[in-house]
């Protein structure tokens, strides 16, 4: 299962899944936000490994929403996110950063707890975070399996992380 967020996420979810074997991890679920159109795009627009389910979730909080009416849509998301999991019992949960990926990986984890899903979380912080983690990458480095990052810079400061080679090249990194 994979968690796909709208703008750069999905860009760079779509050049990670290149790599991933589609023998080993099938079937490729993609959740996506229900407001979220432009992912939809470009997964079509990519080309290559197509999903073999799109999952639509209703977003925690839309940008330019008040803290306040977010309490009941975050609630909401996550209940929807617990039947989500539920019902496809992921063994791998992907995702590299989007707000939207929260409530999936929360349900996951607490699945997982209770032994209803494997539900391992393989959280890759975004390549623009150079210096510091995401909001949603400080929330899950503690319970990610395996958390992923692009710099040096950030292995360093969280060193249970991995670090993935880019292509950037970054002077330091030995590769």
């Amino acid at each position: 299962m994979v968690v796909l967020g709208s703008g750069g996420h999905t860009s760079e979810m779509l050049q990670i899944l290149k790599h991933v074997d589609p023998k080993i991890y099938s079937p490729l679920i993609y959740v996506i936000a229900s407001t979220d159109s432009t992912s939809e795009r470009r997964v079509k627009a990519f080309g290559g490994r197509q999903p073999d389910q799109t999952l639509r979730i209703p977003r925690s909080r839309e940008v330019g929403q008040s803290y306040v009416t977010s309490v009941a849509t975050t609630l909401w998301s996550f209940l929807f996110c617990f039947w989500i999991v539920l019902k496809n019992r992921p063994n791998v949960l992907l995702c590299n950063g989007p707000g939207t990926c929260l409530p999936v990986a929360i349900a996951a984890l607490i699945f997982r707890v209770i032994g209803l899903c494997e539900g391992n979380l393989v959280f890759v912080e975004s390549f623009c975070r150079v210096e510091s983690l995401s909001l949603t990458g400080k929330l899950l480095y503690p319970l990610a399996d395996m958390f992923i990052v692009h710099w040096d810079e950030l292995h360093e400061k969280f060193p249970r992380s991995l670090t993935i080679s880019t292509l950037v090249p970054n002077k330091g990194r030995k590769n």
